[in-house]
């Protein structure tokens, strides 16, 4: 059998294999066993013919080497390194055919997502996977196909990731989020005229808000050419960004076009809901959780949020009076989950100088959104005494209760109705 007649029966078998799945598919069932056994016996046969090829091309060629063209052995793809593009760009180099493409497509989604970036870089929140799928100039030939991502995912860095808030990416412009607030029946005798039970429709607006930071990186560090050093990297671009939107989101700063509420606004002096820090009892965990369940709110995933402090002041009090029972044990309040991020303020209540925040709610109904990736700017002249490069971080991100308010909802009703913030003091 000659090389030529081996390539055709092995296409044959291939086409007989891709035919008996298809077949299958389009039924919407498995394989029988006797068309397993078909494609075994396929994939036998393909084995050994592949083995017999080789031998055969070795065998034609009197130096024992593969006819040339036979076997083609791919260049080695070179892998995206944002360190090698800073480096790059410190020392005044060109930047290599993978960053170019990365970049590419970071500026491609910001493009998408209705914001102009600004910086040196830009990365995209999308998997390296994606990046490589196959489509020439889009990364197919320079990004290494190791199917890691080229970020990890900001929800990764989150806390509230871990109490279920939904993460959006991909935003375009101003954007919304439709909620209904249920459907209504009534008790009626039988000639009554029936009433419209039907709930309302209405919206949360979303807009992309401003986060900048910038960490002082040595050039030691960017020396260094190990993927250790490369994920480090990552992970504090990321890591940055979600402390931030934590302590934003978890403080008591009021929201603005600028920047989301913080759920501990509520508490402050001079607003709306002023009010006090208190010492915590099992009535006032009570009540807050009955504020959550008056709001039809009480569903998803609901949890206790808290810093290490508030989490101390809850261990050390008892539920009643010397019961042994203390209002947080096991880092369980009443039968939920508390979560504990020191991006909680300890600075809320009238008095802003004392007050652990403590927020109970449906943490599903926190939605966090993010347009198009990270815009990256490199300064390596401000620090260069201490031989350090400045990392400048821009990002955009906003933060809503699914359930608060129609319109802009730029104050404390962001978080209106899912949650029951309290400061909470050890006297």
């Amino acid at each position: 059998m000659t090389i030529l007649e081996m390539k055709d029966e092995k296409a044959q078998l291939i086409e007989k294999n891709k035919a008996i799945f298809e077949k299958a598919d389009a039924e919407k069932r498995s394989v029988t066993a006797e068309e397993n056994s078909d494609v075994a016996s396929n994939l036998q046969r393909l084995s050994m013919l592949d083995l017999q090829e080789r031998n055969a091309t070795f065998e034609s060629n009197s130096d024992g080497v593969p006819i040339k063209d036979t076997f083609k052995v791919k260049a080695p793809k070179e892998s995206f390194s944002l360190i090698k593009a800073i480096n790059d760009r410190v020392n005044q180099r060109g930047l290599s055919d993978a960053a170019k493409d990365v970049f590419a497509l970071g500026r491609n989604s910001f493009s998408r997502s209705g914001v102009t970036p600004e910086g040196d870089f830009v990365l995209p929140v999308s998997k390296r996977a994606d990046i490589t799928a196959g489509i020439a100039t889009e990364g197919q030939e320079v990004v290494a196909e190791d199917k890691k991502q080229i970020l990890p995912p900001l929800s990764d860095k989150l806390v509230f990731t871990q109490l279920g808030t939904q993460y959006l990416t991909g935003l375009v412009g101003n954007s919304s989020i439709p909620t209904y607030d249920g459907t209504t029946v009534k008790w009626k005798s039988e000639i009554e005229t029936a009433e419209d039970g039907g709930g309302e429709f209405s919206e949360v607006n979303l807009a992309p808000k401003r986060i900048t930071a910038y960490l002082h990186v040595s050039k030691t560090f960017l020396a260094q050419d190990a993927s250790g050093a490369e994920n480090l990297l990552y992970s504090n671009i990321v890591g940055s960004t979600a402390r931030l939107i934590e302590s934003t989101v978890l403080g008591n700063a009021i929201g603005s076009t600028t920047q989301p509420a913080g759920m501990a606004y509520k508490l402050a002096s001079g607003n709306e809901n002023t009010e006090p820090a208190v010492v915590p009892t099992n009535a006032i965990l009570v009540a807050m959780e009955a504020a959550v369940d008056g709001a039809n709110a009480l569903v998803g995933n609901l949890a206790y949020v808290t810093n290490a402090g508030g989490r101390a002041i809850l261990k050390s009090i008892d539920k009643g009076t010397d019961t042994g029972e203390m209002l947080c044990e096991d880092n369980m309040v009443n039968g939920y989950q508390l979560v504990v991020t020191n991006s909680a303020t300890d600075a809320a209540g009238t008095d802003l100088s004392q007050g652990d925040l403590l927020v109970f709610g449906n943490w599903a109904d926190l939605v966090i959104g993010q347009w198009g990736g990270y815009d990256i700017t490199v300064d390596p002249y401000s620090r260069a005494k201490f031989n350090q490069v400045v990392i400048v971080i821009n990002t955009y991100v906003d933060v809503k209760n699914a359930r608060g308010v129609t319109g802009t909802g730029v104050n404390a009703v962001d978080y209106a109705t899912s949650f029951a913030p309290k400061a909470i003091i050890l006297e």
